[in-house]
């Protein structure tokens, strides 16, 4: 299975952070999946600005992991809810369904073997 994220960039985030990979990808993980949920939590009660600030979070995360695809999948999310485009935003979460798990799940992964 291909990774859906670099880990190349962690090394490189471990040498700007002075953190080691395993802390870096936990808290990583962590903050995603806070975020993740808000953008759900968010999409539920019709908060377009929570679910914008969210996806924002996320998708610098995303960006810093070199996550393309969930990268791609926030940033239509915040540009939907910074509209103020509720369906739009519901439409483009389907794509984060898609890619989140697995991106999450290996993110886990490679957490436990570091």
């Amino acid at each position: 299975m291909t990774a859906d994220f670099d880990l190349e960039r962690i090394t490189e985030l471990q040498e700007v952070m002075g953190a080691d990979a395993r802390t870096i990808l936990v808290s990583m993980l962590a903050s995603m999946t806070n975020a993740v949920d808000e953008v759900e939590a968010g999409l539920a009660a019709g908060d377009l600005d929570r679910v914008t600030q969210a996806a924002h979070r996320c998708r610098n995360d995303a960006l810093m992991l070199g996550a393309r695809q969930l990268q791609e999948a926030l940033t239509a999310i915040e540009a939907a809810a910074r509209d103020h485009d509720g369906s739009r935003a519901r439409e483009a979460t389907s794509r984060l369904r898609a890619v989140w798990p697995a991106t999450r799940e290996q993110l886990a992964e490679a957490s436990r073997r570091q």
